[in-house]
């Protein structure tokens, strides 16, 4: 391990930190010809603890846990801060680090005043187009700043501009782009030559997003177009759903799910801008109101603003989201454009672009990229 890459990486919480966590070491692995080794740090109760360790990478749990609002936790947050702090410090010197990479959320701000402390360089990305809150107090102390979108740059002083590198938001590449259309259509067991709409609200569903394309089976059952809806878990339909519908709790093979749509409708969380900047597609976006700062609805706009999309607002779903669809459908000429516009904001090789950063601005000397 003496000549090897060593990174430490915090991440955890939610996919979005997680992923494009992942993505980047999967390229850090690649580019060094397997010479990596990864430590992971996270929280001891979310996802990360079983899905890190599921993909075979070293994992350790720090006691970090997010602001849950006036509570007896609230008032043992700054003791759990300091002991993660403690515990990143004690990975960070049996580890030896290159480079620390964090991606956000409450999960590295201990990891990136870790990393501070030890002297070793810290890199952070930000998904979203406005900082989060643990991104945001890291910046000052990074050595590199990965950026998803340009507008970004308006977040952040002008002292730190040089660390900002806008390269995008790190996407694994699992996301097949090479099905066609007809073909992904028959694998759904859809009408290959009949225009489709892919809505989804994430890996866990969207109540919301649910209840308003339950209501609408009997007019979508109707229109011209058909349609494939994930609803997440924990969500039994009560109504009768028309033959131009498939439902499904979850997707496995996205790529083949945005392989048969002409428009996407979903959320507008970073991951799932930056897969639709890769396979091209329109959308549809509706910003979650309960995200940390506000993040999504910044998302959306900003793609919004390019013309590769349009917003509508969670609490307006109920009046315009189907009629939006129907306008969009009936119009192939503004779904193309809406499309071109959506490439022009894709980065594919932001994960490949990352790493190379991560490896110029470490402290490794194995190789040059």
């Amino acid at each position: 391990m003496s000549d090897a890459m060593r990174v430490v990486v915090a991440c955890g919480g939610t996919g979005g930190h997680i992923f494009p966590a992942v993505a980047v070491v999967e390229q850090l692995m690649e580019l060094t010809n397997g010479n990596c080794v990864p430590l992971f740090l996270g929280s001891r109760d979310r996802m990360e603890t079983r899905l890190i360790p599921s993909l075979g990478y070293d994992f350790e749990g720090m006691p970090i846990e997010g602001f849950k609002g006036l509570s007896l936790s609230t008032l043992t947050l700054p003791l759990k801060i300091l002991r993660s702090i403690l515990v990143a410090r004690r990975a960070i010197r049996r580890h030896k680090p290159h480079a620390v990479i964090c991606t956000g959320a409450y999960i590295s701000y201990p990891a990136g005043v870790a990393a501070a402390l030890e002297g070793v360089p810290l890199i952070v990305l930000e998904s979203n187009l406005n900082p989060g809150k643990s991104n945001a107090r890291l910046v000052d102390r990074a050595a590199a700043v990965v950026l998803a979108f340009e507008e970004s740059r308006t977040f952040y002083p002008a002292a730190v501009q040089p660390k900002l590198h806008v390269l995008g938001n790190p996407v694994r590449t699992q996301i097949d782009t090479s099905t066609t259309a007809h073909d992904a259509r028959i694998w759904w067991g859809l009408d290959p030559n009949r225009e489709t709409v892919l809505v989804f609200g994430g890996s866990l569903g969207a109540r919301a997003l649910n209840t308003v394309i339950e209501n609408s089976l009997e007019a979508i059952g109707a229109s011209s177009w058909q349609m494939i809806w994930q609803t997440g878990k924990g969500h039994a339909v009560q109504k009768p759903v028309p033959d131009n519908i498939r439902v499904v709790e979850f997707i496995d093979d996205m790529g083949a799910a945005f392989a048969a749509a002409d428009l996407v409708v979903s959320r507008s969380g970073a991951t799932t801008i930056a897969e639709l900047g890769i396979v091209a597609k329109p959308a549809v976006l509706i910003p979650l109101p309960s995200a940390s700062t506000n993040e999504q609805k910044h998302n959306a706009q900003v793609v919004a603003r390019h013309g590769a999309a349009i917003m509508v607002e969670n609490d307006h779903m109920r009046d315009q989201l189907l009629r939006t669809i129907e306008v969009l459908m009936n119009d192939h000429d503004h779904r193309r454009r809406m499309a071109q516009q959506m490439k022009e904001l894709g980065r594919p090789n932001a994960a490949r672009d990352a790493a190379k950063l991560i490896i110029s601005t470490s402290s490794w000397k194995g190789a040059t990229v």
